[in-house]
């Protein structure tokens, strides 16, 4: 119910000329939700992420994350949740932390706002997604590439607020296997 009227909200916000607003997420299973809107140089900084140049499919993927990595930063600073901490329970006595709920919702509503934007050419933003390992329940945010229809992750939980979220193809992560560097240049350095 919660998402559908997220959802509601996202589409009736504004007319077409209009930036996106978001229904914010946090405290543990969007516990609290709070109305963030951009300004006009928020929204100009996001969309020259994907205005810089020409790009193929893996650099679309680089821009999204670090658009929602920009988005989250945002988001973080209007709400308070910028100290949110990388999954569940390093950050569960702050205030405002979130969890894969809470994150994979924001991250949705982050690439759903670049896809009514137009800003992305190759990819197309899908719904949120869970796997269940053990019995423990996980959610993210996906998207698919429009040519070949591949599905990825795209995963804040795992990183703290503001940090680029991880992409990783979505048959993998529902098997929990790593994050490949291929998607996340910055694993390989480790």
């Amino acid at each position: 119910m919660l998402l559908l009227r997220i959802l509601l909200l996202f589409t009736l916000s504004t007319p077409l000329t209009a930036a996106p607003y978001f229904m914010h997420c946090y405290d543990f299973g969007c516990k609290t939700t709070q109305e963030l809107h951009f300004s006009e140089k928020h929204w100009h900084d996001i969309r020259a992420i994907f205005n810089s140049g020409q790009f193929d499919r893996a650099q679309e993927k680089q821009a999204i994350r670090r658009a929602v990595a920009l988005m989250e930063r945002i988001s973080g600073e209007l709400s308070g949740t910028h100290l949110d901490k990388a999954g569940n329970y390093p950050g569960y006595d702050l205030a405002r932390q979130m969890d894969c709920i809470d994150e994979s919702t924001n991250t949705f509503q982050y690439l759903l706002a670049l896809e009514e934007l137009k800003l992305l050419k190759w990819h197309r933003v899908e719904q949120k997604q869970r796997r269940i390992v053990w019995f423990v329940t996980h959610w993210t945010a996906t998207i698919s590439e429009i040519d070949s229809k591949a599905s990825f992750a795209v995963d804040s939980w795992y990183r703290d607020n503001g940090e680029m979220p991880y992409v990783q193809p979505l048959d993998d992560w529902r098997r929990k296997r790593d994050f490949p560097p291929a998607y996340n240049p910055e694993l390989a350095a480790n």
